[in-house]
């Protein structure tokens, strides 16, 4: 059984969001042409993401160098420079214990 209160708001508002929202179309074509030069992407996405294009009137050319990188699983950027970036933001996203003590005591000082 279904109550007309709970459920049904979160429901009305998106479709009241979508009707005033509109998906700009270069916006779209360019996410299919990222699609299209993604390494990670399925032969079956690259597929549909040319579809579209062409359905959009676009155009669904890519490059032979990034067909060959692709093929070859090669990236913009080194493994190592990647590497070096992520362990980076790794480290600045946990606090050092220096800090983490600071907010414990500040924390403890708080509650008296």
């Amino acid at each position: 059984m279904r109550f007309f209160g709970i459920g049904t708001s979160s429901r009305r508002h998106q479709r009241h969001h979508r009707a005033f929202y509109r998906r700009d179309p270069d916006r779209v074509a360019g996410g299919y042409k990222a699609a299209l030069s993604n390494p990670k992407t399925t032969r079956a996405g690259r597929k549909r993401a040319e579809a579209e294009l062409h359905a959009m009137g676009r155009s669904a050319h890519v490059p032979l160098m990034t067909k060959i990188k692709r093929a070859l699983g090669m990236h913009k950027t080194p493994r190592r420079q990647r590497e070096e970036s992520r362990r980076e933001r790794q480290d600045y996203s946990r606090p050092t214990k220096r800090r983490q003590r600071r907010r414990e005591r500040e924390y403890v000082a708080r509650e008296y």
